[in-house]
């Protein structure tokens, strides 16, 4: 039977993290790992990291051990359906006998999740077995779920029994292609992969498009085993001038970014270091951008490979990658400070038209065929 962190005495103390507008259908993950390579990467326990098991259902046996395999943080469990949170049709007392109208982290307007559009998985409590907390794991936290030939990406949104690990949302279910009724739903058996990526968040927390968008990138990076840039760890509200020599998360987001687009920073991880080689790959993009070969990255050439890639038209309540490249692209170029969330709304509209008129275009805050080639020379 399914126990959430609403039903147990000791819901105030584990709600005591900080919460983080409504989620549609999930976006197209199609440019991610596949399934059957993420079912891959975490086949193993590489390393165990709870001190005991947990069972699938509260009192069960206790068969699943937490594992760390790379940037991530993974269980194989059953899926018992989660329909907490907002009252809904399809999630209230009468659809679910469990019920209860709250999740231990909620909406950035302050309400509870909403279990039927949200794609969520849910935490053991914390116990001597495990800790979550310990394991930079929280609410918002960036999910892929794989079950048979079908992954989904979700968050971290509730809490439960300190025994029993093994639930997704109602939505997340539907995702999944598995039976969302609360009363007679879910699958049973270890067939259903929770991989977690610590320090990888939603933002806000009920953007299904932002954890597709972060959860794709840290999958990708899982599945290849390069460590180092997960989509986070290039997201800043200013992009620094970096000259030879310079160290830091910056230079590691430029060695990210020039890798992503095919320039070679050298082997291994990035180093954090603008070294002999990453300062070669600038000045190769450069050159191929139009820009003065120099080596440093400035604010033209962070603009430039902040924004490279494919150029949709993008506007207000657009979302996705090709959003979050347009905001890092006006933070190096106008210093617009923009929130990296992937959703265009009145801040990045803003930005936008003020880039825009700055460069002597049409400012119709609309990201267009001329905006890109713009942001794409670096301009």
């Amino acid at each position: 039977m399914r126990l959430t962190i609403a039903k147990l005495a000791a819901a105030a103390l584990l709600l005591a993290a900080a919460p983080f507008p409504s989620a549609s259908a999930a976006p197209d993950a199609a440019a991610a790992p596949t399934a059957a390579q993420l079912k891959a990467a975490v086949a193993k326990c590489t390393k165990q990291i709870s001190s005991g098991k947990f069972g699938h259902d509260a009192g069960g046996s206790r068969t699943v051990p937490v594992c760390a395999t790379g940037n991530a943080v993974h269980w194989r469990a059953d899926m018992d359906i989660v329909c907490d949170g907002q009252p809904t049709a399809k999630c209230n007392k009468s659809t679910d006998p469990w019920f209860q109208a709250q999740t231990a982290w909620n909406q950035s307007n302050g309400k509870p999740l909403i279990a039927d559009k949200l794609p969520f998985v849910v935490v053991p409590g914390v116990s001597s077995t495990w800790n979550f907390k310990g394991a930079n794991i929280t609410g918002g936290t960036v999910a892929a779920v794989v079950y048979k030939d079908k992954l989904a990406f979700a968050v971290v949104g509730d809490v439960g029994p300190t025994s029993a690990i093994g639930e997704g949302s109602y939505r997340l279910a539907e995702l999944l292609g598995i039976n969302p009724n609360p009363k007679n739903g879910g699958v049973s058996g270890a067939v259903v992969d929770y991989i977690l990526f610590p320090g990888i968040k939603a933002s806000p927390i009920e953007s299904n498009a932002s954890a597709v968008s972060r959860g794709t990138a840290a999958a990708t990076e899982l599945v290849s085993g390069r460590k180092g840039c997960a989509i986070a760890k290039i997201d800043f509200s200013a992009y620094p001038d970096l000259a030879a020599g310079a160290r830091g998360d910056a230079v590691k987001a430029a060695q990210c970014v020039l890798r992503a687009n095919g320039f070679s920073t050298g082997e291994g991880d990035p180093t954090g270091a603008l070294d002999a080689a990453t300062t070669a790959a600038v000045s190769k993009f450069q050159t191929a951008k139009g820009l003065a070969a120099t080596g440093a990255v400035d604010a033209r050439t962070w603009t430039a490979l902040l924004s490279a890639g494919s150029t949709p038209q993008v506007q207000d309540g657009s979302s996705g990658d090709a959003v979050s490249r347009v905001q890092r692209a006006l933070n190096a170029a106008v210093a617009a400070k923009l929130d990296i969330d992937g959703q265009f709304g009145a801040n990045t509209t803003a930005a936008v038209k003020r880039y825009q008129s700055a460069r002597g275009l049409g400012a119709d805050g609309v990201v267009g065929t001329n905006t890109w080639k713009a942001l794409q020379s670096g301009r």
